[in-house]
């Protein structure tokens, strides 16, 4: 049984003791004679339920057996089936109500049927409606579902998007440094290659991964610093001070504090005479990577795409702000602690 005929038999039951209480008011209010009561409230919710119970047995049966393609006509078809249904159903719930004998009146079964089918008429139109609204909420509550999934999708997609131009932009520039070592110094290559095999294989074991566990990116960092620690020894200084429940516990997005290294030096001047130094360190529930401004002359055109790339990731997992500042001296990058890996982070 699907969720929404479940719940149109729901209704049926909160109409039929609605149907049953106004049958009690009614007799209440027109002083109609206590004795009766009980009768009549039976007898109005029983027929309560055997037209939402129709209604619901016509709309699940036309669902299944007759699919229409205009909603409009499957409406129709329903209205009229339920209309004619409830005035098959109603009247043979007359003797019934002869045997309980309500008014004590003695009505003879045509002369209760004209009011039986006229009850049948308003009763069915009033399941209607309500069956109507339910459908109705049910068919937005779906579309707001899928709407949802859709939107997850689509920055599910745009994530890895982002995530995937990282590894060819990283692997072209690490492979040009590998040349040129391995051009001036073997040795010092064969750091570089063991390094970037390290960073590439840890880098590939989770690729469908939302963020990545802080303790892991970090891993991933310091394979890149050592390999940039081969090229540039001593101009580059870098400090990375996380507590150690924050490393085992918190999440960012993959590549993203490599990325920030990546971006500082890159964009920065690092000789021995006048070392670039980077720090990175945990401030209320950020990681925030600090560098003294040394900024190159030239620098290439597509420089400064990992930072926006990692902008645009944190809006898609967490709509979190990435705080970028920059004084006369110094340059620095705030980025949010995540909490978990796999759940959307918004809210």
């Amino acid at each position: 049984m699907s969720p929404l005929i479940r719940e149109m038999i729901r209704y049926c039951w909160v109409l039929a003791f609605i149907s049953a209480a106004s049958a009690i008011m009614f007799i209440i209010v027109f002083r109609l004679g206590n004795g009766a009561m009980s009768g009549v409230a039976f007898m109005t919710g029983f027929r309560s339920m055997i037209a939402g119970l129709a209604n619901v047995w016509i709309f699940a049966m036309l669902r299944r057996h007759m699919p229409f393609q205009s909603p409009k006509q499957e409406r129709i078809t329903r209205y009229i089936a339920g209309y004619l249904l409830t005035g098959i159903l109603f009247p043979l719930t007359v003797p019934l109500e002869l045997y309980i004998d309500i008014a004590k009146s003695h009505f003879t079964f045509l002369q209760r049927l004209p009011g039986v089918l006229l009850q049948g008429f308003w009763m069915n139109s009033l399941v209607i409606v309500t069956h109507n609204l339910v459908i109705l909420r049910f068919e937005k509550e779906n579309i707001e579902l899928e709407n949802s999934r859709l939107k997850a999708a689509n920055l599910e997609s745009a994530n890895l998007l982002l995530k995937q131009q990282i590894h060819p932009h990283f692997l072209f520039n690490a492979l040009s440094m590998l040349k040129s070592l391995y051009k001036t110094d073997i040795q010092a290559g064969e750091a570089y290659l063991s390094h970037l095999v390290n960073f590439l294989r840890a880098s590939l074991a989770e690729p469908q991964s939302r963020a990545s566990r802080l303790s892991d990116e970090i891993k991933l960092c310091k394979d890149y610093l050592e390999m940039q620690q081969i090229r540039f020894e001593d101009a580059l200084h870098c400090t990375i001070d996380l507590p150690e429940k924050v490393l085992s516990t918190g999440f960012v997005p993959a590549f993203s504090l490599q990325s920030l290294i990546e971006n500082a030096i890159k964009h920065n001047e690092a000789t021995e005479a006048s070392p670039l130094h980077i720090t990175m360190y945990y401030q209320e529930g950020r990681i925030i990577t600090e560098n003294n401004l040394q900024v190159r002359k030239h620098i290439d055109s597509q420089s400064g795409k990992g930072l926006i790339n990692l902008v645009e990731r944190y809006r898609i997992l967490s709509g979190d702000e990435v705080i970028i500042s920059q004084d006369l001296h110094n340059f620095s990058v705030s980025i949010k602690v995540l909490s978990n890996e796999g759940s959307d982070h918004r809210g």
